[in-house]
């Protein structure tokens, strides 16, 4: 089977007259050229890159769709992680009907999206679109919870550092449709509610974290996958699969060194059955920070290659907080009055980020 690859052509690079636009929700802001999504994304053009500040109201009041090719930026979520934003709050894409969030059309390929925190649904029907170290959420219309929180119908799609929170027991985390080719998931936490201890589903129910059409390849590398899986002519690896109820429906795949807590596996090839959880990760802190491996984890060293399985393994792992790649001030200190002779003392800290 033909090993699947990452265009580089995901990572475009703007043109030289490509702008920074800063967008913000927050009411009273003054330092902002746009305040919601759609607007911005009418008013930026090809290239350019869209910054949503954390705000505690949503960016969309209806479905975007997304024709032009844009860096989507916001702050990340769970800033309960240390060193993260000195502002908490997210930037929410949220719709309180069952249309699509967010649409990547014809004309948006060599998108990218990240930092974004999605209560709703999103679509990719282009070609070379990246969804990057994103928190997607059970939505805030509860009757929309059956919906796919991502549905990929383009090839050279890159999925990689995001946080899917459980789906509706009759829901995929990611729904790949047919004819594509060079589809990677990678390092990321992918759930659906019939992966979850006690959430009562039972074995048969179609719901998966990931769903993928038998014409489809894909490659799922260095993930956490709590929910069921159903591909075909996909390469598996280095992923952990910690489920109480799972639906595993692998074929014609190469299916290497991933690890589960229960007994589906296929040995040899470096899979491992029946480990305890318990053995595996540290399982406490935040959602994202109890998926690390624990000292001593058998987890460790033990992928393809001698990487480590998991989310926090390979060569692009996990960020917490799904921090974006720029640098971010996490500490500000400063007087509300400052003296004549002294001026005003700030301390900050701040800190690059990959």
């Amino acid at each position: 089977m033909k090993k699947l690859i990452l265009l580089t052509a995901l990572l475009l690079p703007l043109t030289l007259f490509a702008k920074i636009w800063i967008v913000d929700s927050n009411p009273g802001s003054a330092s902002k050229d746009f305040v919601n999504l759609q607007e911005a994304h009418d008013g930026a053009s090809a290239g350019d890159t869209l910054y949503l500040i954390g705000s505690g109201v949503s960016y969309i009041t209806a479905s975007v769709n997304i024709s032009k090719r844009l860096v989507i930026i916001g702050p990340g979520y769970f800033f309960d992680n240390p060193e993260t934003q000195v502002s908490l709050q997210p930037a929410f894409l949220t719709l309180t009907s069952c249309d699509e969030t967010i649409v990547f059309s014809e004309g948006s390929a060599g998108s990218v999206m990240m930092g974004l925190t999605i209560r709703g649904t999103v679509f990719v029907t282009t070609n070379n679109i990246m969804i990057k170290r994103n928190h997607f959420m059970q939505s805030s219309n509860t009757t929309c919870n059956a919906n796919n929180r991502l549905t990929i119908s383009g090839s050279q799609t890159y999925v990689a550092q995001n946080y899917f929170q459980p789906t509706g027991s009759s829901a995929n985390s990611i729904n790949v449709t047919d004819g594509l080719s060079n589809v990677l998931i990678r390092n990321n936490y992918l759930s659906n509610a019939c992966g979850i201890p006690g959430a009562g589903c039972s074995t048969g129910v179609a719901s998966w974290a990931i769903l993928s059409s038998s014409n489809s390849g894909v490659e799922i590398t260095n993930n956490i996958i709590q929910g069921g899986i159903g591909v075909s002519n996909a390469i598996v690896r280095n992923n952990i699969f910690p489920t109480s109820s799972f639906n595993y429906g692998v074929n014609n795949s190469q299916v290497q060194n991933n690890m589960t807590t229960q007994g589906f596996l296929p040995s040899g090839n470096g899979n491992v059955n029946s480990i305890p959880q318990a053995n595996i990760f540290v399982g406490t802190g935040t959602l994202d920070a109890r998926w690390k491996l624990k000292d001593g984890s058998p987890a460790i060293g033990a992928g393809y290659e001698g990487v480590d399985m998991g989310m926090f393994g390979g060569d692009e792992p996990y960020v917490l907080s799904g921090i974006p790649p720029i640098p971010t001030i996490y500490q500000l200190n400063a007087p509300a009055v400052g003296e004549k002779n002294t001026g005003l003392p700030i301390t900050l800290k701040a800190k690059s980020n990959n």
